[in-house]
């Protein structure tokens, strides 16, 4: 059910979707900005995926359905391109984020040229620094001709409202909020990574508002079973997880159809809290799972040596956490044409991990489960 809400902005009256009846609706300040964030958003990450007909249609679902906030990246395919379409004409429908991976003067300013034009825009709500998870994407960022300059600069043309950074580097996030120069943080959080709760009386302090993604860990919190376990989580735990602690005001999720995103909005629209008995068995369950897997971000790639690091890594937990049939593994792994014999040790996977796997290892373990008839 939905209905309409008309809001002023300047001298144009618009009307906007609600996915709650207006007495029901629950809208959360993000941080120090002045966003009245839904507790579900938009993460554009899985849209280039689909055809540009797909996402649009899914786009204008979710604005249909009173979703407001509206998240994507340079970094994210032609996900800008796509949101754009719709953005030409229901940007004051939404807030809007993006990001980008520069971390020089220059190269930021260049890319928030690039994303306003992209994105049909003349402004964008929230611009972040993409994935400040090293010491030497932190140290470039706020250096003295940094991407930080960049952004204030747009911040002080209007040509973005707020400034805000992502990471997966949890003492970097530290440090980060510690600099009171950002006004939201997008991490992780979800039943088997909930490192994001220690942060959250620091970002109280710095009045930094904190926002999450991955909560179905890019679906694969959907797809394991823990060694043990007869069955899997859903998708209406791993929201219901993330919806109890109000702590987070917004939630991304990834949608890559009508019914994706339909689905995630009605299960916030009728959720219930978890019982404290329902939060210890998912939290029980999210650390047999563990946290440290592949998300399949695939920001180790490319190889210089074309291994299909993300594949491989796929296979192996997939016998190890999934708990499939080693041979079907094993035959899929003997079908690829570079693996570990071919590693050089140059190690630009590992320093372009956000998790910080020790993907050399994995490789090497994987050589030994799925090459060599061993199972381990």
């Amino acid at each position: 059910m939905t209905a309409l809400l008309k809001e002023k902005k300047g001298c144009l009256l618009v009307e906007k979707n609600i996915y709650f009846e207006e007495e029901k609706t629950e809208v959360f300040k993000l941080g120090r900005t002045e966003f009245k964030v839904k507790r579900i958003g938009f993460g554009g990450m899985t849209i280039p995926e689909v055809s540009r007909e797909e996402a649009i249609e899914t786009i204008n679902k979710a604005l249909d359905l009173g979703v407001n906030f509206i998240d994507t990246a340079r970094a994210y395919g032609d996900s800008e391109e796509k949101i754009g379409y719709v953005m030409k004409n229901r940007k004051e429908e939404c807030y809007l984020s993006s990001r980008s991976l520069r971390r020089d003067y220059k190269g930021m300013k260049q890319d928030i040229e690039k994303s306003l034009k992209t994105l049909n825009t003349e402004y964008i709500d929230l611009y972040e620094p993409h994935d400040v998870s090293t010491a030497v994407a932190y140290e470039r960022l706020l250096s003295e001709n940094g991407a930080l300059k960049a952004l204030k600069e747009a911040k002080s043309e209007g040509k973005i409202r707020c400034i805000g950074f992502t990471s997966h580097n949890w003492e970097l996030i530290k440090k980060l909020i510690q600099t009171d120069e950002f006004d939201a943080a997008l991490v992780v959080y979800n039943v088997a990574d909930r490192n994001a709760e220690k942060i959250i009386p620091l970002a109280k302090e710095h009045n930094v508002g904190l926002f999450v993604m991955k909560v179905f860990g890019n679906s694969k919190l959907l797809e394991m079973t823990p060694i043990g376990e007869k069955r899997k989580l859903t998708v209406e735990e791993c929201l219901r997880f993330a919806l109890s602690n109000k702590n987070f005001p917004l939630i991304l999720t990834g949608a890559k159809s009508p019914e994706e995103i339909e689905e995630n909005v009605s299960i916030a629209k009728s959720y219930i809290p978890l019982t404290d008995e329902e939060e210890k068995n998912l939290k029980e369950f999210g650390d047999k799972l563990g946290h440290g897997y592949c998300y399949g971000c695939n920001y180790c790639m490319p190889c210089p040596q074309e291994i299909d690091i993300p594949k491989i890594m796929q296979l192996l937990e997939t016998g190890e956490r999934i708990d499939w049939h080693w041979p079907q593994l094993k035959e899929e792994y003997r079908k690829l044409k570079k693996t570990f014999d071919d590693c050089t040790d140059c190690e630009e996977c590992e320093e372009r991990c956000p998790q910080n796997l020790p993907i050399r290892k994995r490789l090497k373990k994987a050589k030994e489960n799925l090459g060599s008839g061993l199972q381990t």
